[in-house]
C-alpha cells in the first residue's frame, strides 16, 4: 500500500511538472535564445547576399522572406539580411538612400512593434491581419498628400518592420535606419 501511494504521488508530481513546463514553453517568445549566425545555412547566406546587395545599391531595407517556408529559415534570412545591411552601412558610413516619408516611418515603427508583440505572444506571422495594416492611415493628415499613396508606403514599410520585429526580436531592432517622426495623432 505504501509503495502504491509513493507511485501515485510520483506520477502526479511528474504530470504537474510536465504541465507547468509545457505551459511555459507555449508562452515563451519564439526568438529567445535563437541568435542565428550560421554561414552554412542557405537562408542565412541568402539574407547576407540580399542585405549586402540592397545596402550597396542604396536601397531601403526590404525583407523578402517569401521564398522561405519555415519560420527557422525566415529567422535565419532576417538575421543574415540585417547583419549584412548594417555592416555595409557601417563600413561605408553612408546615409540611408533617401529620406523616409512620414508614412514609411510610421509604418516601419508600427510594424516593428506589432511583429515584436505577436512574436512574444507566439502567434502566427500575419502582418496583413493586423489592425494597423488594414487601416494604414495611422498618423495621416491632409498635409501628407494623397491617402492611397500614404497607405501604400505605410503598408510596404509596415511589412518590413513587422518581419524584422517578428523574426529577429528586440536585439536587432536598432538596425532600422530612419529619422524619428513627430507624432501628430
Amino acid at each position: 500500500m505504501k509503495r502504491l501511494s509513493i507511485y501515485v504521488i510520483t506520477m502526479v508530481l511528474t504530470c504537474a511538472v510536465a504541465a507547468v513546463l509545457a505551459r511555459e514553453a507555449a508562452h515563451q517568445p519564439h526568438f529567445v535564445g535563437r541568435a542565428v549566425n550560421n554561414p552554412a545555412d542557405a537562408a542565412f547566406r541568402d539574407g547576407l547576399f540580399q542585405g549586402r546587395l540592397d545596402a550597396e545599391r542604396s536601397r531601403k531595407p526590404r525583407l523578402s522572406i517569401g521564398r522561405w517556408n519555415v519560420d527557422t529559415d525566415r529567422r535565419s534570412f532576417v538575421s543574415g539580411y540585417l547583419q549584412a545591411y548594417g555592416e555595409v552601412y557601417a563600413r561605408t558610413a553612408s546615409a540611408p538612400p533617401r529620406a523616409w516619408q512620414p508614412a514609411e516611418q510610421r509604418g516601419l515603427r508600427d510594424g516593428m512593434a506589432d511583429g515584436l508583440q505577436q512574436g512574444r505572444e507566439s502567434r502566427r506571422s500575419q502582418p496583413a491581419a493586423t489592425e494597423n495594416y488594414k487601416r494604414a492611415d495611422r498618423g495621416y493628415s491632409d498635409s501628407d498628400g494623397d491617402l492611397s499613396q500614404y497607405k501604400r508606403l505605410y503598408r510596404e514599410a509596415y511589412c518590413t518592420g513587422y518581419q524584422q520585429g517578428y523574426y529577429s526580436g528586440p536585439e536587432k531592432m536598432e538596425a532600422a535606419k530612419f529619422s524619428p517622426v513627430s507624432e501628430t495623432e
